[in-house]
This record gives C-alpha cells, sequence and structure tokens, in this order.
C-alpha cells in the first residue's frame, strides 16, 4: 500500500508523480483528486447524502433516498428561476442534480477534479489561522476504477432490469439505463426494475456553469453502498490511494498555491470567490 505524506507544493506534486509511474499511468491520461479534512476519517469517500450525524449512526439507506428525492423535486422546482446556468428541458434532470450537489445540498454525487493543484487548494481553503488539523487528498485512476465497475455483475443486473423496464414503457429506451441513478420518484420505489444499483458510476457531467469548468470537475454517482470505494482504498490491487497534508504545512502551501495563481477567485469565479479569497488574506495577516 501507497502511503504518501506532501508538506510543501513541490512535495505534492513529487507524490503524485510517483502515484502516476507505480500504477504506470500514461501521460495523457488524467488522475482523478479530492480533498477531504483529515477528521472525516471514518466517514471517508462518502457522499454527503451518506454522512451519518456526529453520533455515527446513519438512517437506512432507503430512508435516505426517499430524503434525496425531495430535496431533489424541491431544488428542481426553486433552481431554474436562481440558475444564471442556460438550462434545457431534455437535460434538466442530470444537470439539476449536479448544480444541486455544486451548491451545497446533499445528494449522492461525490465530486473529483483532475487537477492535482485545484484538490489541494480545497484541501487547505476552509482551514483557521494557524490550523487545527490537516488534511488527506485521494488520488484515483478513473480507468481502473471503470474496469472495476464494468466487471462487476451488479452492472449488469441492473442494465437488464432496465432493458425489462424499457420493453414495458415505450417513453424510455434502453441505453438511458444510467438514469436508474437518479433520485427516484414517489411511485418508483414501488417498481423492483427501477432500484437503485448498489455499485456507483463515474459521470462526464457537462459543464453548465463557469464554476464546475474552472474547477475542473468529474462526477462519480454513488448506488446503495456508501462505503464500495472506501472499502478499495490503499489495497494492493487498488488504484486508489491518500497523499496526507499536516497541519504544520498548510500556511506554507497556502502561499506557494497562490504564487502559484491558483486562489479562491480562481477556483470559485464570481464575486463571491472574490471576496472570500480577500477574507483569506485578511485572516492570514490581521
Amino acid at each position: 500500500m501507497i502511503q504518501l505524506t506532501a508538506n510543501s507544493l513541490s512535495k505534492f506534486l513529487a507524490a503524485v508523480a510517483t502515484i502516476r509511474k507505480r500504477w504506470k499511468i500514461r501521460r495523457r491520461d488524467e488522475l482523478w483528486f479530492r480533498a477531504e479534512d483529515a477528521k472525516h476519517r471514518k466517514t471517508r469517500l462518502q457522499p454527503g447524502l451518506y454522512r451519518p450525524r456526529e453520533s455515527g449512526l446513519r438512517k437506512s439507506v432507503n430512508t435516505l433516498l426517499k430524503l434525496e428525492n425531495e430535496l431533489y423535486e424541491e431544488f428542481q422546482r426553486c433552481a431554474s428561476q436562481l440558475s444564471d446556468a442556460r438550462l434545457t428541458s431534455t437535460d434538466w434532470d442530470w444537470d439539476s442534480y449536479f448544480l444541486m450537489q455544486h451548491h451545497g445540498a446533499p445528494t449522492r454525487l461525490l465530486d473529483w477534479t483532475d487537477s492535482a493543484l485545484i484538490a489541494l487548494h480545497f484541501a487547505i481553503r476552509d482551514k483557521l489561522v494557524p490550523p487545527k488539523g490537516g488534511a488527506i487528498i485521494y488520488v484515483l485512476d478513473p480507468y481502473w476504477l471503470l474496469d472495476e465497475i464494468n466487471c462487476d455483475d451488479e452492472l449488469k443486473r441492473a442494465k437488464k432490469r432496465w432493458e425489462q423496464y424499457a420493453e414495458k414503457d415505450s417513453s424510455v429506451e434502453a441505453r438511458d439505463w444510467d438514469r436508474l441513478y437518479l433520485p427516484a420518484d414517489e411511485e418508483d420505489f414501488e417498481d423492483k426494475l427501477l432500484d437503485t444499483p448498489a455499485i456507483p458510476i463515474l459521470f462526464d457531467s457537462p459543464h453548465v456553469t463557469r464554476r464546475i469548468a474552472a474547477q475542473r470537475s468529474r462526477f462519480m454517482i454513488f448506488g446503495t453502498n456508501p462505503l464500495w470505494l472506501s472499502s478499495r482504498l490503499g489495497k494492493n490491487n487498488s488504484n486508489l490511494v491518500s497523499i496526507s497534508i499536516s497541519p504544520a504545512s498548510i500556511s506554507r502551501i497556502r502561499q506557494q498555491l497562490r504564487d502559484a495563481g491558483v486562489t479562491e477567485s480562481v477556483v470559485f469565479p464570481d464575486l463571491d470567490g472574490l471576496g472570500r479569497e480577500l477574507k483569506q488574506i485578511w485572516r492570514s495577516r490581521r
């Protein structure tokens, strides 16, 4: 198992290079990165919908799926008038789900980026001055994960169920099997053919907002197993590892990222991002 740490920008990039070399990833193939606070180790690599309360007790997955659908319907009802994104009725089901995640609502989406430096920025952006805890950046080979998913019998069963559903409902097409991962309508919970699969899928979402584009976002949609991904972390045959960032190195890395031009207003290209960037400067200098 690869165990890596980094206490500077250069050492972080060196760790990424080491991972790429050990996994024999071609230069043209991207890696995915995700930052999480070190305090989330017990719920690492789980989407917001599945993160339990501080007590550690998680409600049943079925209860959470029904809650997600209620939130999703409310977001769809209100979001179109509030969003500046170019939205079409054809893509609204998917676009609204990704927008919902990107604006902080709990979903089964786990967001990643194909930029190591943007992930590093997310790892330290909310840290206090001086920092009280460290951060972790997860590094994933998405091509390896695709192979894992495509070889899983659960995916084959899910596609078969959707084919059976399409045969009795002429309004849907067999090729749209990934709609099983959208939040289910109330009546969908009664049809076993529409059960959400257990495994996650990778989804290449269009960049419907400047923010999603700036963050070079990539998405993973979880199924009903919150631990599917974290159970593969660090195993000998797994292309999923972590890089630890210590609290003592965060101030140094923050300055190095700023020197490299990776700041809050770059990652969040709007006035809110600029305001937070100025606030970060104020916190470091007051």
